[in-house]
Order: structure tokens, then C-alpha cells, then sequence
């Protein structure tokens, strides 16, 4: 196994601070290192414990009533799937959530950038020019959201304060009050498309770099949309034609994004998956934004959909209409429990590790350390000298043939794990690779993954993240052999 780090760091004092804050864990920042045992057994992180979810580690394939099983009660997203699952269990959490909210369920908003300001996108599903080709079935979930009062037009062609050319994630939750927040007290809106990433890349040194902060971001702007009663729908890059550096870290990104929405088991819309098969990867000129039909960004018969704006609003009207079945029409579940999305297999614990089954790469999964996690692990002596006295999460990945990937893992305020790599008998001292955000390599034999919770020798700074182990393409210099 060959390995070349993305990002070097290394932890001499305080815990790092993300810009954003992340979704609260019901913890505090940081227990007291005296919480775990000296000898290194596992600390007692029961009062954390939210219960079955995602990151819990919990399932159930208890039969039902019918006699077939029961779905899990959270859903894996596979990146083999342009739309996120909704089994009965997440259709259930959907209904509960608009029920419990005083927002117009006919009503959604949107939030973004260039790509979400531009006429092209959705605006003409308010007017005449609609060709739906094979896609009449959508009519109904179309004509309900036409229906909704966005403010004194439809939510289709609604000009969004949320929305602004050149714009980040953290730009639509900064000022008082912000974009986001100016846009949900116009609208009350049930729903949100949420499209960042591409500009946020700007905002570091390179796209990894930027990663973290864009992460604080968007998870803050997440929970400030679901606590006021609004659902999101997360939609992911299109391929960054204009700048093949950037554009080798598209499929980090939509694995963070597909993660983040898994985790809140939030819809997801694979936008790349949909769209970069078309001619020119569905691009214009600029080789960046999304070109349209000459005849119309609506046009949804087969040669209109050989466009990349035809496809992005298809597939988000697409998205509109599966959360128009589960919540108006009241269907169970729109995708039934299968292997495919399954939670994976393990605890997390060192005798069970969580499975990362190669074919389901790319794969994110969101745990916390102090709930979910046990410490046995104090240190990596192949790795260097740092304090890892906190509980750890332990995952197994075992390719067939080399594999270069990204692993990734982001945590939030307060919060500071880190990402090692071990060889298949989980021994700290065969630590390959430490890092406190990503590591690079090629992966050519089983292999431990473990995540654990820094100290500074008084407090263990553990808490929920969000891991991704991301392929990378053919030729990219940081993950070659």
C-alpha cells in the first residue's frame, strides 16, 4: 500500500475550530480525559445517545406484520442512484416533519448561486413552453407546486432572495437577518433545492482546503432551514469543465453532499449522475454552467433531454414529485428496503467494524465518537506521538485490486477527531497514515480505517463527523501508487 497525504496536520494545543458551526450533538465540546479508564477500556458515552438513526449504527430486519422484513430505519445513499431512497420509514419521518411544521406544503424555495439565479433553471415550469414527452406522471406534483403563492408568483419562477450569482453557502447565513432567512419569512415554504459547492471551492487554497469550511456551512445552513419547519433537497455539482484541478474534486464534494443529506435522510439529487453522460457533459461554452435547448429548458422529450438544464429540471422536478407522493398522496415508502441501501454492516466497535463494501464506493457515513464509539486506542505509535485517548469508530475496507481513494473525514465546532489508517490487524503501532481531515493513497490490501477522538490531556474532544472514502480519477498526483 502506497500512501501520499492530502493535507498535512498535526495537533500541538487547542482543538481546530471550524468556521461554521455544526449541528449540535447534544454534547458538550469536550469530556474530561480522567472519563476513560487509564488502562484504555471504554468510557461510558451512554447519556449521549439520541437513539436509532442515521450514525447510531442501528437497524432492524424484524418482520412486520406482513411477514416480510422491515425496513431499516434509516436508508443508505448509493451513488449509483440519481435520486435518494425514500423507504416508508424515511416517507414516515417526511409526513411527521410537514405535519409538524405551519409552512405551505405547496410552496419551495430555492438557495444557490449562478447556476440557481439563471432563468433557465425552473422558471419555465411557470409558463407555456412545457413538452413533457414520457413524463406526464409528473403533472400532478407540478400543477400542485404551480399552485403555491411564492410571494405573489409560482415557487418556479420565483427570483429568490437566497439566490445570488458568484454566491457560497455561507454567504446565504451571514447578516441579520440573512438570505436564507429573508427568503423563508417571504415564502414559509415547506421545501428548499440547496445547490453550493462550486464557488465554495474557491475559498481555500485548493478545493480540500475549502472543503471543511464549506462543510460548517452548509450544515449550519441545514439546521437553520429545518428548524424553521423547511425541508431540504440537496443537489449536486455538475462536472467543473472549466478547470480540471477543480474538477478532480467534484466527486468529493457529491460525496459530502450525498453524506450530509443521508445523514439527515433529507432528499438528494445526484445532478452529475443525471447529467454528465449528455453531449459535452451537458455544459455550455463557458465549460462551467449548464446549457438548455434552444427550445426550451422544458422541453422533456428525448431530444431535449440530450441538454443539461432540461435534465436538471426534470430530475428536480422529479425530486418535487417523489416528496409530493409520500406527503400529498400519502404512498408508504417509494423504494423498498434492498442490500443496496441497507446501513452497512458493523458497529464500529473493534470486533465489528463497519463494512466499507467496495462496491458501494463512493461511501459516506456520519457516526459520533462520544455516542456511538469506544476507547481502546490511546495512541498510533506508527503515526507519530499524538494524544487519540478518546473513543474511536473503527471501519474495514478490503478492495479486490488497487484502489486509489480520498478519505475525508469533517467534524464541526467543538469537535476535533482525526482519520488514521491501519493495517488489517487493527495494531496502532502498523499505522500507515494519520491525518486531521484527509489522507490520499492507494489501497492494495485490507486495511482499518479508525476515527478517533483527539485530547489535549485534559479534555477528549470527540463528536459526531461525517467520513468519506472516495475514489479518485484516473491520473490525479495526490492518490497515485
Amino acid at each position: 500500500m502506497s500512501l501520499g497525504l492530502a493535507a498535512a496536520a498535526c495537533h500541538d494545543a487547542a482543538p481546530r475550530q471550524a468556521v461554521i458551526a455544526d449541528e449540535s450533538t447534544g454534547t458538550d465540546a469536550g469530556i474530561e480525559a480522567s472519563d476513560a479508564d487509564a488502562d484504555g477500556t471504554s468510557i461510558d458515552a451512554s447519556s449521549t445517545s439520541t437513539g436509532a438513526g442515521p450514525g447510531s449504527g442501528e437497524g432492524s430486519s424484524d418482520a412486520g406484520d406482513t411477514g416480510e422484513p422491515e425496513a431499516p430505519p434509516w436508508a443508505f445513499y448509493p451513488a449509483s442512484r440519481v435520486h435518494s431512497p425514500i423507504t416508508a420509514p424515511v416517507a414516515a419521518a417526511l409526513r411527521a416533519r410537514v405535519d409538524a411544521s405551519e409552512a405551505a406544503q405547496d410552496v419551495f424555495m430555492k438557495v444557490g448561486a449562478s447556476s440557481d439565479v439563471n432563468q433557465n433553471n425552473l422558471h419555465c415550469f411557470a409558463g407555456d413552453g412545457i413538452v413533457w414527452g414520457s413524463h406526464a406522471q409528473l403533472q400532478d406534483a407540478w400543477s400542485f407546486f404551480l399552485g403555491g403563492d411564492a410571494a405573489g408568483s409560482s415557487p418556479f419562477d420565483r427570483d429568490s432572495l437566497a439566490t445570488e450569482v458568484g454566491r457560497t453557502a455561507a454567504w446565504a447565513i451571514t447578516g441579520d437577518p440573512s438570505p436564507l432567512q429573508l427568503e423563508i419569512d417571504a415564502l414559509a415554504p415547506s421545501l428548499a433545492f440547496v445547490h453550493y459547492g462550486t464557488n465554495d471551492m474557491n475559498l481555500g487554497v485548493t478545493p480540500l482546503t475549502a472543503l471543511p469550511g464549506f462543510y460548517g456551512a452548509l450544515m449550519d445552513l441545514l439546521d437553520r432551514a429545518e428548524a424553521a419547519g423547511v425541508i431540504p433537497v440537496l443537489v449536486g455539482l455538475t462536472r467543473r469543465g472549466d478547470d480540471p484541478d477543480a474538477d478532480r474534486f467534484i466527486a468529493l464534494y457529491n460525496a459530502v453532499l450525498r453524506g450530509v443529506a443521508q445523514a439527515r435522510q433529507i432528499p438528494f439529487v445526484d445532478a452529475h449522475l443525471a447529467i454528465d453522460g449528455l453531449p459535452g457533459h451537458g455544459l455550455g461554452a463557458d465549460g462551467l454552467h449548464l446549457e438548455p435547448d434552444p427550445r426550451g429548458a422544458c422541453v422533456l422529450d428525448d431530444a431535449g433531454l440530450g441538454h443539461g438544464y432540461n435534465v436538471r429540471n426534470l430530475v428536480q422536478l422529479e425530486a418535487l414529485a417523489r416528496v409530493f407522493d409520500v406527503v400529498q398522496e400519502q404512498v408508504e415508502g417509494l423504494d423498498a428496503p434492498t442490500d443496496e441501501i441497507a446501513p452497512p454492516l458493523g458497529d464500529g466497535l473493534a470486533a465489528s467494524p463497519i463494512v466499507i463494501e467496495p462496491a458501494r464506493l463512493p461511501f459516506a457515513d456520519a457516526r459520533d465518537t462520544l455516542r456511538d464509539g469506544a476507547a481502546v486506542i490511546d495512541g498510533y505509535p506508527g503515526c507519530g506521538s499524538a494524544d487519540e485517548s478518546g473513543p474511536e469508530l473503527v471501519y474495514a475496507l478490503a478492495p479486490a485490486v488497487d484502489t486509489p481513494v480520498r478519505i475525508v473525514v469533517l467534524d464541526g465546532v467543538g469537535t476535533d477527531v482525526d482519520v488514521h489508517v491501519l493495517g488489517d490487524e487493527l495494531d496502532p503501532a502498523g499505522c500507515v497514515a494519520r491525518d486531521d481531515t484527509a489522507i490520499a493513497t492507494t489501497i492494495s490490501e485490507p486495511v482499518r480505517i479508525v476515527v478517533d477522538s483527539w485530547s489535549d490531556g485534559t479534555s477528549v474532544f470527540g463528536g459526531a463527523y461525517l467520513l468519506v472514502v472516495v475514489p479518485c480519477d484516473d491520473g490525479d498526483p495526490d492518490c497515485a501508487g
